[in-house]
């Protein structure tokens, strides 16, 4: 048996992994680009191709429809759709007017419906453009590309969202899945929902009734409540939890985080008086700046995957000082010696809010988003941290990075072989048993130019055979070996 095969039937935790089809027209520099997301999702191609905007644009399409939003309603301030609001008060009236006269009984169709058109009218008409505006910092018409007046998204689960921003006007459409549910009450069971599946599909929400002082009549905002993440589970079953993103050049960002903070807070009383303005951050990287300000103390689900790869990489610790009525300062621990971040060196400030974001604030199942991984790595150390991004995937997180470079890629494309290899094979390679990639959870494609000022992406063939194609980087190879070739034979550029 394939050990791969093995692992994938016994230890998935729960998780299915990220499963989503995107096609997007006319956003930023891509022209046209069909994406098919996986648990590890690879961008590579040149600078300005467009693998950043399509991150960016993925990190904010995942938080827009994160379970996160499910409660939340437009508020009146921030919102101009009061529509919006009386839609979402009127179908918790008819929730509340469910409660069955009978042991069991049907919610209506209709219903169910309603209360999934309303969530995704809210989240892909209201939610979602704002997290596009937030996230790039900048109006929507910027985002259309040069000369064409509409940028279109389509399915973010096969044939369910289609939206599209055209003239100035944002639009949406989508369908709808089959959601068959009924209710029953339970006088036996104490007051509760609970909520099973029937062989048939169909979802059952129990009602406990029975408390220790008697029979008690369940208040059907509880039923509201399951009934809402019920519908949302059945919409988005396999799209990620929550998305996090670490940004390019995060290493100077995290230096200098400490030192914006306080001039923020430093001229944020004279705002009102001066008119002192903030200059513009991406969302990314406001949100960066946020974490790195105030991180959770709590140890996360990954906190011993975060260990692990600081032991391989760093030798050392990064921790945050944390001073009272003082911004918290990242520190690295070497030798017993502290050092303050910007005294140490590019890897260690490089490597640091990866390990920062496992220790604390990761979830399982959701997107962890790295723009270039590789920064400031020696090709060891990027082999080694390519092998820790197999381990967080075996551990139920997906991952999607944007990369230049050879090693890593190819010690990706290493991991999915080893696949299919046999366990002593495997073993004498130096792989540890969680140290494999399967070739349903690989999703590579290139960045390229058809055209100045379009760009597409193209699928990187894979499989667990060949691993991964290393062709875009063996052009570059050649290319430098025939020079080299010139150079000492002395024969004529190009060569014949």
């Amino acid at each position: 048996m394939e050990v791969g095969q093995e692992f994938q039937r016994q230890n998935r935790n729960g998780t299915m992994g990220m499963n989503l089809t995107l096609h997007i027209k006319n956003f930023g520099p891509i022209s046209d680009a069909k994406l098919s997301l996986r648990p590890l999702t690879v961008f590579i191609g040149p600078n300005n191709s467009g693998k950043s905007y399509a991150a960016m644009l993925i990190h904010s399409i995942v938080s827009a429809y994160t379970r996160d939003n499910v409660y939340y309603i437009p508020h009146p301030l921030f919102d101009s759709s009061t529509r919006l609001r009386a839609k979402f008060a009127a179908i918790a009236d008819k929730i509340d007017q469910l409660n069955p006269k009978k042991k069991r009984t049907q919610i209506p169709d209709s219903l169910a419906n309603e209360i999934a058109e309303t969530y995704f009218e809210r989240n892909s008409n209201h939610i979602l453009p704002n997290r596009i505006r937030y996230n790039f910092a900048t109006k929507l018409d910027d985002l259309v590309r040069i000369g064409e007046t509409s940028f279109s998204i389509r399915s973010l689960n096969p044939d369910q969202t289609h939206v599209a921003y055209e003239n100035g006007q944002w639009s949406s459409n989508f369908q709808i899945p089959k959601l068959k549910m009924q209710m029953e009450i339970n006088d036996e069971m104490t007051d509760d929902v609970r909520v099973s599946s029937e062989a048939d599909g169909s979802t059952v929400f129990t009602i406990g009734t029975r408390l220790s002082n008697g029979f008690y009549e369940i208040p059907m905002s509880m039923v509201g409540d399951k009934l809402l993440f019920v519908i949302y589970d059945k919409i988005f079953q396999n799209f990620p939890p929550q998305s996090y993103y670490l940004p390019a050049a995060r290493s100077g960002i995290m230096l200098s985080h400490r030192s914006l903070t306080a001039s923020i807070i430093q001229h944020a009383p004279y705002a009102g008086i001066k008119g002192t303005q903030i200059p513009p951050l991406s969302g990314v990287v406001a949100d960066f700046l946020s974490v790195m300000t105030d991180m959770p103390s709590h140890k996360g689900i990954f906190y011993k995957q975060a260990e692990s790869l600081e032991a391989s990489i760093l030798n050392g610790q990064i921790y945050r000082a944390v001073e009272k009525y003082r911004i918290p300062e990242i520190k690295y621990k070497f030798l017993n010696q502290e050092i303050p971040l910007h005294n140490a060196s590019s890897t260690v400030s490089e490597i640091a809010p990866l390990i920062l974001y496992l220790r604390h604030i990761v979830d399982e199942g959701s997107l962890l988003i790295i723009e270039e991984p590789e920064a400031h790595l020696h090709p060891a150390n990027q082999v080694i941290l390519a092998r820790h991004i197999a381990k967080l995937i075996r551990s139920g997180l997906n991952v999607l990075v944007t990369t230049h470079s050879q090693p890593l890629l190819e010690q990706l494309s290493i991991l999915l072989q080893a696949s299919k290899a046999d366990r002593n094979i495997r073993k004498d390679m130096g792989l540890s048993h969680d140290e494999f990639l399967l070739e349903d959870e690989v999703s590579p494609y290139l960045f390229i130019q058809t055209a100045p000022g379009n760009h597409t992406a193209e699928p990187i063939e894979c499989s667990g055979d060949e691993g991964i194609s290393q062709e875009e980087f063996v052009k570059v190879q050649d290319e430098l070996y025939n020079q080299t070739i010139c150079v000492e034979q002395g024969f004529t550029w190009p060569p014949a």
